[in-house]
């Protein structure tokens, strides 16, 4: 075989090579270029957080909830028009006691039974209510339950428990409870923050 055939065959090869990523390129680019910016479109932690909060306000001036620095004296937490008075505890919680109940303080493990109604802080809906004919839920002081499964959750969060320090035995609030003080079926995404609104009332296991 002669120099200039050789040559053009490792040229017909290098064309054919090219070609080939060039195949491969354009590929590549059409499945990863649309991945980036899906994934650009997703908020960051930050902005997710920012963006919880400011439904939580939206919330709370759509019910007239006032966030007061200081934890209220006088029962019901309410202003001087009758509108309720949310405190933010450490954790996050916004706490409102409506009644403290029999009783000021709540041993560790008491079992109690929660009535409780829940809403969606972003869509202002109702989520839930288990008042009237269906069973109440029991936590246990102190003892937060949570798991998760694809279908199905199951427990309690943090957010329900906190209240107890403040109201006892037939004890009712309303609090507002961000996603990481939440039920574990709304903490379960990385791309949304949840909130949810709840008023609940407790009863001691006797």
């Amino acid at each position: 075989m002669t120099n200039f055939a050789v040559a053009k065959r490792y040229y017909a090869h290098f064309l054919m090579y090219m070609k080939i990523n060039r195949t491969l390129t354009y590929l590549l680019a059409a499945l990863f270029i649309p991945a980036l910016i899906s994934c650009s479109d997703y908020l960051t932690y930050a902005e997710q957080l920012e963006e919880m909060e400011e439904n939580i306000k939206t919330f709370m001036a759509n019910h007239n909830y006032i966030l007061t620095d200081s934890i209220p004296t006088a029962v019901p937490w309410i202003d001087s028009k009758g509108n309720p008075l949310f405190y933010k505890t450490e954790s996050g919680l916004y706490l409102n006691v409506v009644d403290t109940g029999l009783s000021s303080s709540t041993k560790d493990r008491q079992v109690v039974e929660v009535r409780y109604k829940e809403m969606s802080v972003e869509d202002d809906s109702t989520t839930y209510s288990n008042f009237g004919p269906y069973a109440p839920a029991e936590i246990c002081n102190g003892v937060v339950y949570t798991a998760y499964s694809s279908s199905y959750f199951w427990g309690d969060c943090s957010g329900w428990h906190e209240p107890l320090d403040y109201v006892g035995d037939g004890g009712a609030v309303r609090i507002i409870v961000p996603s990481d003080l939440g039920m574990p079926v709304y903490a379960n995404s990385s791309t949304h923050l949840y909130a949810y609104y709840y008023y609940l009332e407790y009863t001691y296991w006797k």
